[in-house]
């Protein structure tokens, strides 16, 4: 999936987690009907998405809709499913254990590539280790603040079903910078980016 861009990503992923018409694509990017079918003829070309026609309840036309294939489908459904049939076994605060004890995990990996660097170096180092792990990350100071944006988000179909996925991944940050982090803009809520303030 490298070279597909922003606005193909996160149709890919909503495909991923849910069929979707064009309007309906249309209506959740933000973007034309035009433009829509633009892009699904590029990711239909490289194989990730395929159209069927489907039956409208009543006397309407047939309406195409719009389905993932790629390879990553089926563990996004599986990961969607799971993180339901906690919710419903044991509550939502066991999501959130879960999610708090991968947290622990990840924090004794990537903690000591941070240790003892001042900010602007943790940051760096931070967004470069987002970025291999395919979140596009950048850092950066304006006004006296620093920034952490991401520009693309790997779970980005299971985010947009399970808020707590994004509140653990802010959680996390602040854990592992020492500082309070608030997040800005949400690119499940729709925003072009994932941008976190430091401090």
């Amino acid at each position: 999936m490298v070279g597909l861009g922003d606005t193909k990503l996160r149709i890919l992923e909503h495909l991923r987690q849910s069929p979707a018409t064009a309007a309906e694509l249309s209506e959740l990017m933000g973007i034309s009907k035009v433009a829509v079918h633009r892009h699904l003829e590029d990711l239909s070309r490289e194989g990730l998405v395929k159209g069927r026609e489907e039956k409208c309840a009543g006397r309407g036309r047939p309406r195409q809709v719009f389905t993932a294939v790629d390879e990553q489908t089926p563990y996004v459904k599986l990961c969607s499913d799971l993180l339901e049939h906690i919710n419903d076994l044991f509550g939502r605060g066991a999501v959130l254990q879960v999610l708090s004890l991968r947290n622990a995990k990840l924090l004794a990996q990537v903690g000591p590539l941070l240790e003892g660097l001042p900010l602007e170096q943790k940051l760096c180092r931070l967004a470069e280790y987002l970025t291999e792990q395919g979140y596009q990350a950048t850092c950066y100071q304006q006004d006296g603040r620093w920034y952490l944006e991401q520009h693309r988000c790997p779970k980005l179909a299971l985010s947009t079903e399970h808020y707590d996925l994004c509140q653990t991944e802010q959680e996390f940050y602040q854990q592992l910078l020492g500082l309070p982090v608030a997040r800005e803009e949400r690119i499940a809520a729709g925003g072009r980016c994932c941008r976190y303030r430091i401090g």
